[in-house]
This record gives structure tokens, C-alpha cells and sequence, in this order.
């Protein structure tokens, strides 16, 4: 059953397995039972033999779970130390702090959040036919909606209906709807599968407590181990797994894939034990089995035969029940062959026909029969009391979750990983990390030490310098005295010469204050750090110990990378246990009897269509789903993709809508390339904008120049207009003043004629007033004469004036009378 050689008997002892070859009856008996688990028993040593393989593996478990806690054991220091007799040192070591510095604790917390922090999720998707034809019809649906979407959308702006599926949900390009299809296009199994995977594992706690002990478990031990079991009480449930009780058939594939048994050891109460196996034991079998864990455990021996009423549960309660014991609950695979008959009946057909587990032909038939034969692989399991090696629960498990697509194979009910495995024990980070773990303690101890020895600032006196000082006259002083001045006062006094006469330094000169090595320590702590870097991988960006202005952004990114291929087997570690879960849930949804009551909580949970998708068995198929497990973006590509986003936001070649969209993805790839679609998008939608905007600009160009060459020919048609209007108006106006330049010139010729008229007659008339008033002034003027005359005489003689009086009344009078004319002209 297991490979031979020098090698594999140095693992595992061979044990007395019985035949893999017998009869599925004999299989079910409590006997062969007891003998497989025997078997196991045997096979892993016993386990309270500390030189079995079972408790060399768990003492190894448990030493680098203490390393990982920082609670190891303290006394490898002591000794190496060397301070159990303090009389043998200097006792620099009682007072010591051995507590463990916890530098192991630090980088298993990383390593652990580090992989939690990525959010791990299952995405459930259906790989048989059936379901990627229909897959298929559906993208072929959405790549006909692609290429119609203008279509819709304009058919959606005239008529206001929606023919197909919402323009404004359909995908622009066959590459975004590409991504499209990986992130909404799910059948109804899928979704059902999915929801029923994600109800199971939020029913088991298993994110919150499971996945984080078992990525807890990989890191510091190197193994993780989870169990499933279809409970009719509880429905499909997860379980926890020690990987230290863990045990299981020889296996050198990390993934347990090939294992043909395995088991886990259980610690309970008697108690517990006879509400698990009930009336399986006998109270006689029950105080068998307390008698053999008193003397195995040493329990309290009186607690055998003490009894006590209980009115609670209206039974006896006996003193062994709160012995503890070890429980090996096992689960093995095995063939058992299945038998089908082909036969022809008395109309020629044949017929294929399923006869069970056992099968002997007829004989003397009188139609021709054919016996098929058919492996089938199943699983038995129970569980056996070690110290008695007791056996309960025993028989062939039911519900065992099968690929529709080869029914033939079964698998057990634990999901196992480890990394590093070698010769069934895995090695772990944490281990290989205790060396320097313990050198860093040492160094941290021996500082203590040298702190410890370390003395306190003091002085060295020269006690020939200070003998004899004369103070005057209180006489000489001692050295004792000078000291105690010197205390006090901080003056002392000495003699600056010896008695030879010459000069001598100061007596008192203080000694500073020196830890010896510490330097050296402290480098050797450094060293022993960087080695445990080095060893894992986690380095100071990784573990954000280095400010971020202490390198650049590259060199952080690179950093960062190698941290994360350093622990790589450790990530993967952790998914391909999270996969294996959730696919065996998956194989355990679709088997749920439909008359059973886990069958009617999920229904109420997901949906009775759901159940019905996933779970029914009157199709000719039945759905395969594949697993993938779905983690969130590292941190380096996450700032990676945001400054990519900002960068195209910046440059305008991305919408806020876009970032959203791109950064809800969990796929970087998904993402990248959502990226790059929406850029694109978004340059031809800015190309067909600019575009649009130029043929605008072009037509409002055009129309400006044609609007202004219609302006410039209205201002010529206004100008035109304008000087006609001009012409015709100086023409008008022309025709006007000739007319009333001819109406002027009419009446100045009719007033000249009048005038001429008139001034000759005024002539005539004047011509006779002249003549009359020449007569009539002819007199006077003789008079004047005769007077004027006088007055000349007069004056010759000297006895008048001038005569410039009589002149200027001679031309006022002459003045008057010519007004007078020109009025009585006028006034005619």
C-alpha cells in the first residue's frame, strides 16, 4: 500500500493494514474497522512515545509555535548562560530578564495580514458543456447588442422604448465587453453555486477564524489542515484542524492529493464522549475506558467509583466523566466493486441493469447475460478511543461529494496543504528562522549583562598628594577629611609638588562611566535581524520600518516585489487550501437530499430556484463547477493603477465614472485593461469632439464670412441708395432754389421796376421840392449870406471868432433835409 524502501520505513512503521481487496460487508464491520485504526495507530507510532513520528512532528509544531508566540523556552539560555549555581559567576545573570524578545511574533504577523488583507474570495464558475454553451449564446447575445447599440439607442431617442437591453448598459466595444463577460455573465447555476458557496463559508466563520489560524498555521508550521463535514443537524460546516494531531498516509505532494487515509487526534471529556457515541458503549465499556486513561494519565483514582445524582438530566453523573481522553477520529478510502448485468430480452433488445454489490450470474439462463463489474471508490470512517483502542461511529460515509463526470472517485473530508514537505515534515519560516531567534535573544541577554556589570561614575585619589595639607591654623588635614570637603564642597586642596619638589598631577581625577561591548553587541543583534530578513524575505519597505523619504519610489517597489517572492509558496499555500474548501462545499451543496431539513434551510437561504439549478438530479447532467480564488490587488499594484488613473485624469483622457468603474475590479489585469479600453474610448470621443468642434468652427466661419460679404453688399446697397437719395434730394433741392431764386429774382425785378417806378417819380417829385425849397431857402440863404458876410468883416477886424458854428449847423441842416427826403422815399 505504500512505497517501500529504506527511506520510507525511516517515516512511517508499516503497519498491519487489513486486505484493501475484501468484500464491501466485511469493510463495514466494527472489526476490520478497529484493525484499520489499529493500523494508523501503529503505522504513526504510539502517541505518547516521544520517539514517534507523531510526536517528533507535534514537538516540532509546538517548538515553532513558541517561537512564533515569543514564548520559548528560556532554559537553552540559561544554560548556555551558565547560571543555574550564581556561585560559580560574578551573579552579574540573577537579575536578568529572560523574557523572549519578540522579533519572530513581528514578521509571522506580516506575513499573516499581508495575505488576509488581500481579501481572498471564491468565484464559481461552471466548466461542463451544457453550461459553456449556454456561456457562449449569451456573449454571442451581447456582441450582437455591441454592434446594434446605435441602432437601439436611436430606435430608444424616437420611440422611448427599450428594444433588447438598455443602450446605456450595453458595452461600446467587443474588448470592454470582454470584460464584461469575466465580471456579469454567470449562468444560474454559477450564481446559485456561488451563493450557496459564500453562505456555507460565512456559516462556518471560516475568513474571520478558520482561514486566519490555518494561514497562521502555514506560516509558523508550514502545514494547514481543514475538515469538512456534512452534519444532518448542522448542514455542511467547516471545522479547524490542529496540524500537530494531524496524521495521515505517506505523502510527498503538498497538496495531500494522493493521501489514502487520514485522521485527527480529538481531546474530550468522558462526558463528551457519551453524548457523541450514546449507547454505542455500555456504562461497564464507558468505566473500562476511565480506568485505562487513570493509569495512562494518572488521573485522581477515587473519582472511579464516585457517583451523583443529577435531577437536571435525571441520570447518574459518575466522577470519571470529567476524565479527559484522546479520540482518533479516521476516515480511509477503499474500492468496493458495483455490478451491472447487460441482458437481451425475448424481443432481441438489451438492456443495462444495475445489480448491486454482490452479483452471481443465473444459471442455465435462457437469455444471454454479461456481467459488468465497476469500481467505485468510497469512503469508511469512525472514530476509536486510543487508550482502550475502542472503536464507535464506524461504517461507510454517506454523502460523499463526487464529480458528476466520473462518479467512480471520491475524496476524504480534509482539505490539507503544506509547504516545503520532507520526509512528512514540513519546513516552515518560522523554522527556519529559530537559530537566529536565539542568537538575537543571547546578544539582548548579554547586553543585559554588560549593563549590569557596568560600574558608576567615580574618582581615583592620590593619596601622596593630599597628605600633610596645612590649612592655617586648624592644623593638617587627612585625605578622609580633604574627601569629604570634596563631596560637599567640590573645592579640594593638594600639594601641587612633591616632597622631591617637583610638580605632580591632580590626587582626585574622575573615571567616566564605560559599558563594555556594547557596541559589538548591538552590531552582533543587527546581524542576526538581517539574517532573519534575509531568510524570509520580509524587508524594511516591506514591513514599512523605513521611513518612505528614505528611498525612492522604484526602489521601494522593488523592494516591496521581492518581500513578495520571497513568501510566494506561502500565499499560494494559503489559496490552494481556500479553493479545495470551497470546492469541496460545492460538491457537497449539489448532493443535499431534497427531502432532507438542510435541504429546506438553504432553500430559504438562497431560493428554492437556486436549490433546484444546483441540486437536481433529473437533468441528464449535472452541473461541474471550477474554483477560483479572487484576491485583491497588492498594495504595489493598486498605487501602480492609481497613479495611472490620476495620470489620465490629469490629462483628461479618463471621467470620473471611469476611475470608479476601473478601481472597483479586484484583477489587476482586468483592470489594466478596463484602463486602456476607457482611454481609448475617451481619445475618440475627445478626436470625434475636436472634430465636431472644427466642422463647428468651419461652419461658423463660413457663415461669418457669409454673413459678412451680405453685410458688405447691404452697406453698398444702403451707400447706393443713400447717394440716389442724395442726388435726388440735391436735385430737389437744386429745383427748389432755382425756384425760389426765380421767385426772388420775379420779385426783385417787379420791386426794382417798383422802385424804379417809384424813384422816378420820387425824382420828379424831390426834383420839385428841391426847386421849391431852393426858392424857399434862396432868401435865407441871402440872409445867411449877408450875416456870414458880416461876421468875416467882423472877424478880419478881429472882433469875431471862427465860423466853424455856423458850418456845422449849415451840415446838420443840410443833413436833415437829406433824411427827410430818403423818408418820404421810403415811406412812399
Amino acid at each position: 500500500m505504500y512505497k517501500s524502501g529504506k527511506k520510507q520505513g525511516s517515516i512511517l512503521s508499516s503497519g498491519n493494514f487489513p486486505n484493501p481487496l475484501a468484500s464491501a460487508e466485511e469493510k463495514a464491520t466494527i472489526a476490520y474497522g478497529e484493525k484499520y485504526a489499529k493500523a494508523i495507530h501503529k503505522q504513526w507510532g504510539k502517541f505518547d512515545e516521544t520517539s514517534s513520528l507523531y510526536r517528533k512532528r507535534s514537538s516540532v509544531f509546538e517548538r515553532n509555535r513558541d517561537y512564533a508566540n515569543g514564548t520559548q523556552d528560556t532554559t537553552i539560555y540559561r544554560q548556555l548562560l551558565n547560571t543555574y549555581d550564581p556561585n560559580n559567576g560574578d551573579g552579574s545573570m540573577m537579575n536578568l530578564d529572560f523574557t523572549p524578545v519578540p522579533i519572530l511574533p513581528k514578521f509571522v504577523r506580516i506575513v499573516v495580514n499581508k495575505i488576509l488583507s488581500q481579501s481572498p474570495y471564491p468565484n464559481v464558475e461552471a466548466i461542463d458543456p451544457l453550461s459553456s454553451s449556454e456561456k457562449d449564446k449569451q456573449k454571442k447575445k451581447m456582441e450582437m447588442l455591441v454592434n446594434a447599440k446605435q441602432m437601439i439607442s436611436q430606435i430608444k431617442e424616437k420611440s422611448g422604448q427599450v428594444v433588447g437591453a438598455d443602450p446605456e448598459s450595453i458595452p461600446d466595444t467587443l474588448e470592454e465587453a470582454e470584460i464584461f463577460f469575466g465580471q456579469n455573465i454567470k449562468t444560474s447555476a454559477e450564481v446559485a453555486a456561488q451563493i450557496a458557496t459564500n453562505l456555507t463559508l460565512e456559516w462556518s466563520d471560516f475568513n474571520d477564524s478558520i482561514f486566519r489560524r490555518a494561514v497562521n498555521d502555514i506560516t509558523t508550521v508550514g502545514m494547514a489542515v481543514v475538515k469538512r463535514n456534512n452534519d444532518p443537524n448542522y448542514g455542511i460546516v467547516a471545522e479547524y484542524v490542529d496540524p500537530s494531531k494531524f496524521i495521515h498516509s505517506y505523502t510527498e505532494d503538498p497538496n495531500f492529493s494522493d493521501m489514502t487515509y487520514a485522521g485527527h487526534i480529538k481531546t474530550m471529556s468522558i462526558q463528551e464522549l457519551k453524548r457523541i457515541a450514546g449507547d454505542q458503549f455500555t456504562e461497564e465499556e464507558y468505566e473500562h475506558i476511565a480506568r485505562t486513561a487513570q493509569k495512562m494519565y494518572n488521573y485522581d483514582a477515587a473519582s472511579l467509583t464516585r457517583r451523583q445524582y443529577d435531577s437536571n438530566s435525571n441520570g447518574v453523573k459518575h466522577g470519571y466523566d470529567e476524565y479527559m481522553v484522546d479520540v482518533l477520529d479516521f476516515e480511509f478510502l477503499s474500492n468496493d466493486s458495483i455490478y451491472f448485468e447487460e441482458k437481451e430480452n425475448r424481443h432481441g433488445n438489451v438492456g443495462f441493469y444495475y445489480k448491486g454489490e454482490s452479483y452471481k450470474a443465473p444459471k442455465n439462463s435462457v437469455f444471454e447475460r454479461n456481467p459488468v463489474k465497476m469500481d467505485n471508490l468510497v469512503v469508511y470512517g469512525g472514530s476509536m478511543v486510543i487508550c482502550c483502542e475502542k472503536i464507535f461511529s464506524y461504517g461507510k460515509k454517506t454523502n460523499i461529494p463526487k464529480n458528476i463526470h466520473d462518479i467512480t472517485r471520491a475524496t476524504l473530508s480534509y482539505s490539507a496543504v503544506a509547504v516545503n514537505m520532507r520526509d512528512m515534515v514540513p519546513k516552515s519560516m518560522v523554522d527556519s528562522c529559530i537559530g537566529f531567534a536565539d542568537q538575537i535573544q543571547l546578544s539582548h541577554l548579554k547586553l543585559q549583562q554588560s549593563i549590569a556589570k557596568a560600574k558608576p561614575d567615580g574618582i581615583i585619589i592620590d593619596i601622596e598628594g593630599l597628605e600633610n595639607v596645612q590649612l592655617g591654623k586648624g592644623g593638617d588635614l587627612q585625605p578622609l577629611e580633604l574627601h569629604d570637603i570634596y563631596e560637599q564642597t567640590g573645592v579640594f586642596y593638594y600639594r601641587s609638588k612633591n616632597p622631591e619638589g617637583g610638580f605632580q598631577n591632580p590626587p582626585i581625577r574622575e573615571i567616566g562611566n564605560t559599558i563594555r561591548n556594547v557596541n559589538e553587541l548591538i552590531g552582533i543583534y543587527n546581524h542576526y535581524l538581517r539574517m532573519i530578513r534575509d531568510t524570509t524575505g520580509i524587508n524594511e519597505a516591506m514591513d514599512g520600518s523605513s521611513p518612505k523619504g528614505d528611498q525612492l519610489v522604484g526602489v521601494r517597489q522593488q523592494a516591496i516585489s521581492a518581500g513578495n517572492n520571497a513568501i510566494y509558496d506561502i500565499t499560494n499555500c494559503s489559496l490552494v487550501l481556500y479553493k479545495k474548501v470551497c470546492a469541496d462545499i460545492v460538491k457537497s451543496v449539489q448532493i443535499i437530499p431534497n427531502d432532507s431539513v438542510i435541504y429546506r434551510v438553504y432553500e430559504n437561504a438562497i431560493g428554492a430556484a437556486n436549490m433546484d439549478v444546483i441540486s437536481s438530479f433529473s437533468d441528464l447532467y449535472m452541473f461541474n463547477f471550477g474554483i477560483t480564488v479572487v484576491k485583491d490587488m497588492e498594495e504595489v499594484e493598486k498605487q501602480y493603477l492609481e497613479n495611472n488613473i490620476q495620470i489620465s485624469l490629469a490629462q483628461k483622457e479618463l471621467d470620473i465614472e471611469d476611475a470608479i468603474a476601473i478601481r472597483q475590479l479586484k484583477d489587476i489585469n482586468q483592470a489594466e485593461k478596463l484602463l486602456i479600453i476607457r482611454r481609448k474610448k475617451r481619445m475618440a470621443s475627445q478626436q470625434q469632439i475636436a472634430m465636431q468642434n472644427s466642422q463647428m468652427q468651419a461652419q461658423i466661419q463660413q457663415q461669418s464670412a457669409a454673413q459678412a460679404a451680405e453685410i458688405k453688399m447691404q452697406e453698398v446697397q444702403m451707400q447706393s441708395q443713400i447717394k440716389a437719395q442724395e442726388m435726388q434730394l440735391e436735385a430737389q433741392l437744386k429745383i427748389q432754389v432755382e425756384q425760389a431764386l426765380h421767385e426772388l429774382k420775379k420779385e426783385i425785378e417787379q420791386i426794382k421796376a417798383e422802385a424804379y417806378a417809384y424813384a422816378k417819380e420820387s425824382d420828379n417829385s424831390f426834383k420839385k421840392e428841391v426847386e421849391n425849397m431852393k426858392e424857399d431857402r434862396k432868401d435865407e440863404r441871402v440872409k445867411k449870406q449877408a450875416v456870414e458876410q458880416s461876421k468875416l468883416i467882423s472877424q478880419r477886424d478881429g472882433k469875431r471868432g471862427e465860423l466853424q458854428e455856423i458850418q456845422e449847423q449849415a451840415a446838420a441842416a443840410a443833413q436833415e433835409i437829406s433824411t427827410g427826403i430818403i423818408s418820404r422815399i421810403l415811406g412812399r
